[in-house]
């Protein structure tokens, strides 16, 4: 598997363009005080409306989740997602379209009681975000007594999911929190590399430094040496993003799948390119390093014509790889998203 050698990628438009109303990189200029209360004749967005029942918002909220499912088509709404994933990469694949959705500009978002707990208020007058919820119940036997585990505790099971709201912080006052990354970087962050090659060591690959003809800039060998191999000749910059984009590889399962990878543009390659590329992006930026997005919209553009319910899955893909690894090692640089 390799790395593309195009380190500035292809082009875009500009960052904030959006298309159907979904996701965008601008922010709303107004005060906070004023986002929660639109002037009448500003349609709300279709989650900002009172509902008669948590079934009905649900079902709104499923609705909304199939447009921004669909809007990730374009570009521009793929790299807005992605850079939503890197600020809430604890959230799921849903909850990060939603909060995207009717949030774009948020940087940290909890619950009311949790930024109680912080030491923070949620302003009198402003209007949550709904996001979804695993509804748990105890469990019970067929004969319906309740179901306890080997320690005689109640076992839980969800059962469904239900709406619950969190706040952006800027709908916020009180304490100080610490600050994440003041700016992202073009070089990685002092110990980066070392937090890259550590989570790859930790899949039970090592990493070697070697001359790569033909362009390559990493590959992830396929004889079974379990080595991931880099251009010795690569700066910083690119030999950050060549490591992530390998360990995107490993943490998304491509490795179990070379056949598929090297039948080329008829099987998954492109697929797989997409994920591990992504998965750099997020995991880079999340560490405070700035990257850019190679190779993604020869393959994000038109598949959910082609392939219906492929970005779905993609996007799945990546937020539960990026979570796993984030949560699951240790990195000295990664800000505290809430």
């Amino acid at each position: 598997m390799t790395t593309n050698v195009d380190i500035r990628g292809n082009r875009h438009r500009p960052a904030g363009s959006t298309r159907g109303g979904q996701f965008s990189e601008k922010t709303n200029s107004a005060p906070a005080d004023q986002l929660s209360d639109p002037a009448p004749s500003t349609p709300l967005l279709p989650l900002a409306q009172r509902f008669e029942s948590v079934e009905e918002k649900l079902k709104v909220m499923q609705s909304e989740l199939e447009r921004s499912v669909e809007a990730l088509g374009d570009d521009d709404q793929w790299l807005a997602y992605l850079r939503m994933m890197g600020r809430f990469h604890r959230y799921s694949f849903n909850n990060q379209l939603l909060i995207g959705v009717q949030r774009p500009d948020a940087t940290r978002v909890a619950g009311f009681n949790t930024w109680k707990s912080l030491g923070r208020s949620v302003r009198k007058g402003e209007r949550g975000i709904a996001i979804l919820a695993p509804k748990v119940v105890n469990a019970k036997d067929e004969n319906g007594a309740p179901e306890l585990d080997a320690n005689g505790k109640p076992v839980r099971r969800v059962v469904g999911f239900t709406a619950t709201t969190v706040f952006d912080v800027s709908q916020t006052d009180g304490e100080e929190l610490p600050t994440a990354h003041e700016a992202l970087t073009e070089e990685p962050p002092a110990g980066y590399i070392d937090d890259l090659t550590a989570a790859i060591i930790s899949h039970g690959y090592s990493v070697t430094y070697e001359p790569i003809s033909g362009g390559a800039h990493a590959y992830t060998a396929t004889d079974g040496s379990h080595r991931v191999v880099v251009d010795e000749s690569l700066g910083e910059g690119d030999r950050a993003t060549a490591l992530a984009h390998e360990l995107g590889h490993i943490v998304c399962g491509h490795t179990d799948q070379m056949d598929e990878y090297h039948t080329g543009h008829g099987g998954h390659r492109g697929r797989m390119e997409v994920e591990a590329e992504s998965f750099a992006f997020v995991l880079s930026r999340a560490n405070g390093m700035q990257t850019h997005l190679r190779g993604a919209s020869e393959y994000v553009a038109g598949w959910q014509s082609k392939e219906p319910g492929a970005l779905r899955e993609v996007g799945e893909t990546i937020a539960k790889a990026t979570k796993s690894v984030l949560t699951g090692t240790q990195w000295r640089n990664a800000g505290e998203f809430l």
